[in-house]
């Protein structure tokens, strides 16, 4: 199973290379385009947008796995163990609830936007809301798998404070997700 998770997460971050790849070839070559040609791609913008709004909620989903969200740790981290597994387990059930209402919501969404086209490219408006869909079943694995990890004790102390304090964090952070 841990392969399988890993593997789900190399795929999430290569689509999130591709979205950036797309959005600054899209983007850059309508700016060349225009400027120096006096033409452009009318799809550009409206395909950016697209890419950006699947990008971040893809990556949300990382950066869930790594702990990468922004939080404030101060009260956790002097916590003894068993306040710290507390925290953790009233954290999870509390985003757990939260996805739950993102999916149900980005749901209705997708649906009820399937018939409206965009006006350039034609495509569904409802495969943007379908990112928020494809990311609150994402953040619902991993927040389950973390809340399963620690009600049964496997999780270290140090996976019990799930988000990185302030910005100057951040590079450790994002280091570790390379060595992963």
């Amino acid at each position: 199973m841990d392969a399988l998770g890993r593997g789900a997460l190399a795929v999430l971050r290569w689509l999130i290379v591709l979205c950036v790849g797309a959005m600054v070839v899209l983007v850059f070559g309508n700016v060349v385009l225009r400027y120096g040609f006096n033409s452009g791609i009318s799809i550009s913008e409206e395909a950016a947008r697209y890419f950006f709004v699947w990008l971040i909620f893809l990556g949300a989903v990382v950066a869930m796995y790594d702990h990468g969200h922004l939080g404030v740790d101060t009260l956790v981290v002097r916590l003894p163990m068993a306040g710290k597994k507390f925290c953790a387990v009233v954290s999870d059930v509390m985003m757990l609830g939260c996805c739950v209402l993102l999916l149900i919501g980005s749901w209705k969404q997708t649906v009820i936007n399937m018939d409206n086209a965009a006006p350039v490219s034609g495509v569904p408006v409802g495969v943007m809301h379908a990112a928020a869909v494809v990311s609150s079943i994402g953040l619902l694995i991993v927040i389950a798998a973390h809340l399963l990890r620690v009600l049964s004790g496997k999780a270290g102390e140090n996976e019990l404070v799930q988000v990185a304090e302030s910005e100057e964090r951040m590079p450790e952070v994002a280091m570790q997700a390379v060595r992963k």
